[in-house]
This record gives C-alpha cells, sequence and structure tokens, in this order.
C-alpha cells in the first residue's frame, strides 16, 4: 500500500513539474517602444514591441490615463492552439488611435501597456502595466500664415513661397503630390518667418495642388493650399539608336567604376545601367542634396557653360532603339552642353563642392551646393579639379569635358536640383527670372545676417 502510494505521490509530483516546466514563465513580458514617445497629438502614431517567454501572450492593452480617467487605445487577444497557450512570444503593434473622438483632455497623461500571457507567474501580471510612459495631450495643429499671396510655376519650374509659422512647429514646407520640399527658418530676423523653395517636378501635371504643411511635436498637422498658377509643359521627344558598338564602348567603363557584377548579355547589362542604375543614381543625388547651406551662396544669374551649344534640353523624353525595336524609355533631367573636346567646365556661380567622384550614369561628376537648397550637377567629365569641402567661386574651372558615363560624345551634362529634385536650368540662366521669382522674395522682411557672398560662404560651411 505504502509502495503504491509512493508511486502514485511520485507520479503526481512529476505531472505536476512537467507542467510546472512547460507553463511557468520565469520573466515578466517585456514592452519596448520603437521610438520615444512625450506628446500625443489627435492620431499620433505609437509602435511598440511585446516580447514574452513560452506559452505565448494571451492578451494586450493600451490605455491612457488623463484627467482622471483611462481611454482605451488599443485591445487585442491571442487566442491558445492548444492546451500550452497561444504560442505568440512576439508582437509589434501599432497604435493611432483618434484622441479627439475619444475625447481625451489636453494636458498631462500616461501612457500605459498591460500584457497578459498563458505563463504561470509568482506574482499576477495581468493588472500591473509593463511600461508606463508620461506624455503630454496636445491636439491644437500649429498656426501658418502665407506671406506671398501669388505664384507662378511651370511645370519643370519654381518659385519662393514666405510664410509665418507658430513657435511650436516642428517640420513645415511644401508637398507637391509626392515631393515635399522642406521650409527654411533663420533666414529673416523675425523667427516666426520661414521661406520655401518649391517645385513642380517634371513628372507631374499641371492640375496638382502644392500646399503648405506644418506640423508639431504631437504629429498635429495644417495644410493650407497655395494660390499657385501652373502652366502646362510638353516636353520634346528624342529617339537614341543603342549599337553594339556604343554597348561594348560604355558597359565595361561604367561596370568596372561601380563595380557592377553583370550578366555579360551587352543589351541586357546596358538596360541595367540606363533603368537600374539611373534610379540609384538619383538616389544618390538625393542623399548628397539632403542638407545645404542656410543662406544662398549664389551672386547673380547662374552662368551657363562658355561657347557650348545644346545638345539636348530638360527633360526630353527619350526613347531609346536597338535593332529597330524600342528597348527602353527614360527621361533625361538635365542639359546637354558641347563645346570642343576636354573644355574647361566652369562653375555656375559661387558654392561649395559637395560630391566629385564617379557617379555611374553621370560619369565623374561634381554636385556644388549653392544655397537653400540649391544645388548643380557637372557630368561626363574627363577629370576633376576639385575636392569635396572646397569652396568655388563663379566662372572656376572644376574640370574638363569628357564622355565618362552614359555619354555618346565629349560634353558637359548639366543640371539644377532642389532638393533632390532635377529643375529646368533655363530658370536661372534668366537673371529677370532670377530677380523677380527668387530675389525679391527673399528680400520681402529684414534679413537676420547680412554679410557679403565670400562672408556667407566661410559662414555656413563647416
Amino acid at each position: 500500500m505504502r509502495a503504491a502510494l509512493a508511486v502514485l505521490g511520485a507520479m503526481f509530483l512529476l505531472v505536476v513539474g512537467t507542467l510546472w516546466w512547460l507553463k511557468f514563465e520565469p520573466h515578466a513580458p517585456q514592452v519596448s517602444l520603437l521610438s520615444p514617445v512625450s506628446a500625443l497629438g489627435r492620431k499620433t502614431p505609437i509602435d511598440f514591441d511585446v516580447r514574452s517567454d513560452a506559452p505565448g501572450l494571451r492578451a494586450v492593452s493600451v490605455r491612457l490615463q488623463a484627467g482622471g480617467t483611462g481611454y482605451d487605445l488599443l485591445s487585442e487577444t491571442y487566442p491558445s492552439t492548444s492546451w500550452r497557450g497561444s504560442g505568440v512570444a512576439e508582437k509589434r503593434l501599432h497604435v493611432e488611435a483618434d484622441l479627439l473622438a475619444l475625447r481625451v483632455p489636453e494636458g498631462a497623461a500616461t501612457l500605459e501597456v498591460y500584457v497578459d500571457t498563458y505563463g504561470w507567474h509568482w506574482r499576477s501580471v495581468a493588472h500591473v502595466p509593463r511600461l508606463t510612459v508620461p506624455v503630454t495631450v496636445h491636439m491644437l495643429p500649429p498656426k501658418i500664415e502665407l506671406l506671398t499671396t501669388q505664384h507662378y510655376v511651370r511645370v519643370g519650374g519654381m518659385d519662393v513661397a514666405v510664410f509665418r509659422q507658430s513657435a511650436n512647429t516642428v517640420r513645415s514646407g511644401i508637398e507637391v503630390d509626392r515631393y515635399f520640399f522642406p521650409a527654411r527658418t533663420g533666414y529673416f530676423s523675425d523667427p516666426a518667418i520661414a521661406l520655401v523653395l518649391f517645385a513642380v517636378p517634371q513628372d507631374l501635371s499641371a492640375d496638382v495642388r502644392p500646399r503648405l504643411v506644418a506640423s508639431d511635436a504631437a504629429g498635429n498637422r495644417r495644410e493650407v493650399y497655395l494660390p499657385c498658377k501652373i502652366t502646362p509643359r510638353r516636353f520634346a521627344e528624342r529617339t537614341l539608336v543603342v549599337d553594339d558598338g556604343f554597348i561594348s564602348r560604355v558597359v565595361p567603363d561604367i561596370a568596372q567604376a561601380g563595380r557592377l557584377a553583370l550578366s555579360g548579355d551587352g543589351l541586357k547589362d546596358y538596360l541595367f545601367i540606363n533603368g537600374e542604375l539611373r534610379q540609384r543614381n538619383e538616389a544618390r543625388i538625393r542623399e548628397v542634396t539632403a542638407q545645404s547651406a542656410a543662406v544662398p551662396l549664389w551672386d547673380g544669374a547662374f552662368r551657363r557653360q562658355s561657347n557650348a551649344a545644346p545638345l539636348s534640353s530638360f527633360a526630353d523624353r527619350r526613347t531609346y532603339t536597338y535593332q529597330g525595336g524600342v528597348v527602353d524609355r527614360q527621361t533625361h533631367l538635365g542639359y546637354d552642353l558641347a563645346s570642343l573636346k576636354l573644355s574647361a567646365v566652369e562653375a555656375a556661380q559661387n558654392g561649395v563642392v559637395v560630391y566629385a567622384d564617379d557617379l555611374g550614369i553621370y560619369g565623374n561628376a561634381v554636385i556644388l551646393d549653392h544655397g537653400l537648397g540649391m544645388f548643380t550637377l557637372y557630368g561626363h567629365l574627363s577629370s576633376i579639379a576639385v575636392q569635396p569641402g572646397e569652396q568655388v567661386k563663379t566662372g572656376q574651372t572644376i574640370g574638363q569635358t569628357g564622355q565618362t558615363g552614359l555619354a555618346g560624345g565629349d560634353h558637359l551634362h548639366f543640371s539644377v536640383i532642389l532638393s533632390g529634385v532635377h529643375v529646368d536650368p533655363v530658370e536661372w540662366w534668366d537673371s529677370h527670372w532670377l530677380h523677380d521669382r527668387v530675389t525679391a522674395k527673399l528680400t520681402m522682411f529684414p534679413r537676420a545676417v547680412v554679410t557679403s557672398g565670400a562672408e556667407q560662404n566661410e559662414q555656413t560651411r563647416p
């Protein structure tokens, strides 16, 4: 009898021990925010990760304590898939509740995250918040007042807007469809006045409606549509014949310069360079032009390459044919200017070198920062005469023309770029356009610091 009881006791202890081993969760569930949260607006997004040891999560809830009341922002449950639990050990959750609809009062509040699991614990975890974050609820968006009342833009061209924004603004600018052009503060003596250079990119229609936007730290956002007249435009169409001779000349050089692993099929590799590599190069240009001097470094209209004739114009729509058939279509973002072979390439205006290296389809290239988001690019160079960080003057030689990259012959590819977006250089070659559309608006209000072009160059670069 005693032996039987002993066996039963041992079996009981074995079963209990096994259950304890399978169900006991030695560590409390963990909650971590993906990014810090200190202020909540009407619909501020909050993302966080929840982790728990096996046997998995049972429920997660997010609550906001404000004004003595709890407001439920999210609640999820995870049904068990076996006797052991749900098996859900990790979960990434996104919260974007409408605090205005929930009637949450503004002011100090506390964000709480509760987690329940299928595991056994020494103490209950379901009723104790696993994450507590003090926050401030603020749902009034920033104020913005447009100070420039009329804007005239051609598709592919640009303009300037000046506006006043409230002190709680942390991000502002102009959205044109999917493009964003950031505003700049500190240029005028009144810190509340901001300016933004914006464009209607060449791949958009004249029907787009640019809008001035401003948001605060809590994500509250205000929009104001610009009074803007956009002139439609039809760009030139060109057909370029690609042959085996051209492919065999340009593809190996570009592959070697960019350390590209290509297939060995000449046409296939050319199409990769003309398409995929072109996109990569534009992404690199956006990276390089993401930061700009806080003041204009230019002094007057931009200079066009001396004694150079245009081979193509801005935003040409190019169709590429091979052995009589269409193989590709691309848009040419800039001007091709040809003079004598190995001609000196001149800086279009005062600026700072931000790039001087191989750039894929552009070959050897130089990019200059002219301030306020304005840049110029010089491509297909045979040689480069400047270094990144170097300050250059208008007309200074920065290299020599060539046929590196996707160039059919010796010439200069010249682009004007605003905040990563190619715009029509013709406008910046025109002193009257520059005065009416840009300079007049930059002188609407007193400047914060009035310096010469050279002093500006010194003060706005490390």
